[in-house]
């Protein structure tokens, strides 16, 4: 099974927030299962940049991050044909109908994002992180949130 990370999932996974169980425990699912995790090159690139633009670690560390992250996820290609095909069934969020298109061509089964609304004419499914997981994750996985 192919499953894209959006975006805002991996960015959840460095960040302090409410969305992070979640988002990790989709992330460790997947891998877990030895499914192909991926992201697009669109969302790479919005992923460097957002790491340290929101604060949350510097240029540097988010390179050495990006960098390890590439051991565990494959990254997609977006063309010029995913381009004219997000153009031609823009839903209103062109970066998320260029993702959705790109995962399509490239055959992901499913994206995880926190924003489904913004792919509601996604020629893939898509799923929540806690969807996901509610799908996905083996009974011989547990979790626990430890306060630190």
């Amino acid at each position: 099974m192919k499953v894209m990370l959006d975006t805002n999932v991996l960015v959840d996974l460095w960040n302090d927030s409410d969305d992070f169980e979640y988002s990790y425990r989709a992330f460790d699912v997947a891998t877990f299962l030895g499914f192909d995790v991926c992201m697009t090159a669109l969302s790479a690139q919005t992923f460097v940049y957002l790491l340290p633009a929101r604060k949350i670690v510097s240029r540097k560390e988010t390179m050495s991050i990006f960098e390890k992250l590439l051991d565990y996820i494959d990254v997609l290609d977006v063309t010029g044909v995913d381009c004219r095909t997000a153009c031609q069934h823009c839903s209103g969020d062109f970066e998320d109908d260029l993702n959705a298109w790109a995962a399509y061509r490239n055959g992901v089964d499913v994206i995880v994002t926190r924003n489904k609304a913004d792919f509601k004419k996604s020629p893939v499914a898509v799923l929540t992180p806690q969807e996901f997981v509610d799908l996905y994750q083996p009974t011989c996985l547990e979790y626990e949130m430890v306060p630190f």
